[in-house]
């Protein structure tokens, strides 16, 4: 099955078409750049086309954490997680990025020629919507398990299968993780050593091969 994006259903040569309709711009930026910051109105909608991002919330106190890890296709701005004046999110390069900007006064206004791609792009911009809607509420889920080897358990559960016999890779460093799931990293590490110790996961780098029902292999 086609793994849903902005462009599903649209032929390349509408997606070159949508450049001027949407008045889209391609940028590039370095690692550690601010790719955005969110503001209280929605006002464009970012395509990272290559590269790997992440979106941060960032506290009144300057405490930030991390919202989403964004990779090729991934989506983002103001529509998907709209903020009130007292928060700040932001997106940042965590490589090298390539990213595509449509303004969102251009996608929710009708062109006059009623293109079938403009259709097409809206119909997918709310199934991505449901979507991040979904992992948002899986990630309140994962956050509020009372233990490392539960959230553990609880993310490596929600990551689709990248191999036979409960297989699945880690997309993020493990440093990473460690900020996603906000856990110390020393300390998680030493819990997937146990948890592999225990037989409870079997870890080759970032590839864990879990049991074949985690929610019951959870303590």
């Amino acid at each position: 099955m086609e793994e849903l994006t902005i462009f599903t259903g649209i032929s390349p040569e509408s997606r070159a078409a949508m450049r001027a309709c949407f008045r889209s711009r391609e940028l590039r930026y370095d690692a550690g750049e601010i790719i955005t910051t969110y503001t209280s109105r929605p006002q464009k909608i970012g395509v990272l086309l290559s590269g790997h991002a992440r979106l941060y919330y960032c506290d009144a106190e300057g405490n930030q954490s991390v919202i989403e890890d964004l990779f090729p296709n991934s989506v983002f701005g103001e529509l998907f997680l709209l903020p009130d004046e007292t928060q700040e999110y932001y997106v940042s390069a965590c490589a090298p990025c390539r990213v595509l900007f449509m303004d969102y006064e251009h996608i929710v206004k009708r062109c006059p020629n009623a293109c079938a791609h403009h259709s097409q792009l809206v119909s997918n911009l709310f199934q991505l919507t449901a979507r991040k809607a979904r992992r948002q509420a899986n990630r309140i889920n994962l956050l509020t398990q009372p233990t490392a080897r539960l959230k553990l358990m609880t993310y490596f559960s929600l990551l689709p299968p990248s191999g036979t016999g409960g297989q699945v890779t880690v997309p993020i460093s493990y440093s990473a993780l460690a900020e996603y799931l906000c856990l110390d990293r020393s300390a998680m590490m030493r819990e997937l050593k146990k948890m592999a110790d225990e037989n409870i996961i079997r870890r080759s780098g970032r590839e864990i091969r879990l049991p074949h029902d985690p929610v019951k292999s959870r303590p």
